[in-house]
């Protein structure tokens, strides 16, 4: 069971029974009467006693958090019609039997009574401001419990689309290391594999962060292309205009992947003709714009038929770490070839 905080609860009662011993004692001032010195002190005392008591409410109520709200309101009632009996009792007993100040008639159960009902108030307002604060408590934690599971599902699912990987890709890349390896091309089988070797690196040995300096992504897509030229050769060129006063920029961890990889198969593998891939980066007004282009086989301006699952994994990536602040746009470019285009917040590393 969840411990008390009682910080909240303890200055609660504190403001208000320091509220109802000023608000009586001012009242008595106002008409002077014998004793007021005495009682003063005495209603101090009383008025402590009162503190105690409801520190002892509020821990029964706290012992009973965990059953239904109607059985919790009934024993705050039943503590607070207790507590004013109690508390009558007893204060007629500080007030006139104890080195009594003056001659008082004997309590009766009707007397007691009606000083208790006035208490009574007093107490159950006391119940009241445990359940504000107690629900207020409540609603917190629930909602840093939220957070929490929020926090952990995002991150998991944040792994899973930053981690996939094409298979054909793997199956392409082994291919094309066949063919080379038969032609005898043994110099650019080893450049495919040391680059293959630090893409798979960059991708799945090293704990990426969720976002990584712009340099460094632009870096694991310069291997990837590296590898893809491999098999298109003289089809595939590669063009970087990143601004120097950008390497420091953040982005999410492999966030233009699966833009260059959209690039790749359906601007490289569809043409027969050079394609230009073409990786740019731009800040203005607070924001990053990561763009890839083709001017490859997509036809008069024609989009692909399906994007595919990689550009549909950026969409949400960028919705799980930005929110509505980021934004992925695709369109077809003429004559021929496609743009993606990711903007999000400019960060520095």
């Amino acid at each position: 069971m969840r411990r008390l905080r009682l910080n909240n609860y303890l200055v609660a009662n504190f403001v208000l029974w320091t509220l109802t011993y000023v608000i009586v004692t001012a009242r008595m001032l106002a008409d002077p009467m014998p004793y007021a010195g005495s009682m003063a002190l005495r209603r101090l005392f009383m008025a402590a006693c009162g503190f105690l008591a409801c520190v002892a409410i509020g821990r029964i109520l706290s012992a009973l958090a965990e059953r239904p709200i109607w059985q919790r309101l009934v024993a705050a009632t039943l503590l607070s019609v207790a507590g004013g009996f109690a508390y009558s009792y007893l204060n007629y007993i500080v007030f006139y039997m104890v080195a009594p100040l003056w001659k008082m008639e004997p309590l009766t159960p009707i007397s007691l009574a009606f000083t208790a009902s006035m208490f009574f108030w007093t107490f159950i307002s006391w119940c009241a401001l445990y359940f504000a604060i107690r629900y207020e408590e409540d609603l917190k934690e629930k909602n840093l419990r939220l957070v929490s599971t929020q926090a952990l599902a995002i991150d998991a699912q944040n792994r899973m689309l930053r981690y996939q990987i094409n298979p054909h890709f793997l199956f392409n890349t082994l291919n094309a290391l066949s063919s080379l390896i038969l032609a005898r091309e043994n110099d650019r089988a080893e450049r495919v594999v040391l680059s293959l070797s630090s893409f798979l690196r960059h991708t799945l040995e090293k704990e990426l962060p969720d976002k990584s300096p712009l340099f460094e992504e632009i870096e694991a897509q310069r291997q990837y292309l590296l590898i893809e030229q491999a098999r298109f050769e003289d089809r595939l060129n590669y063009i970087e205009d990143i601004p120097a006063e950008l390497r420091d920029a953040l982005a999410p961890s492999l966030i233009l992947q699966p833009l260059v990889e959209n690039a790749v198969k359906y601007g490289v593998a569809r043409s027969t003709a050079p394609v230009t891939i073409t990786i740019s980066a731009a800040a203005q007004d607070g924001r990053l714009r990561l763009s890839v282009a083709d001017d490859g086989g997509q036809g008069e301006g024609q989009a692909p038929p399906k994007l595919g699952l990689g550009l549909e994994n950026v969409r949400r990536r960028l919705d799980l770490i930005y929110g509505k602040a980021a934004e992925l746009t695709c369109r077809p470019l003429r004559p021929h070839g496609f743009l993606a285009s990711v903007e999000i917040p400019l960060e520095r590393a």
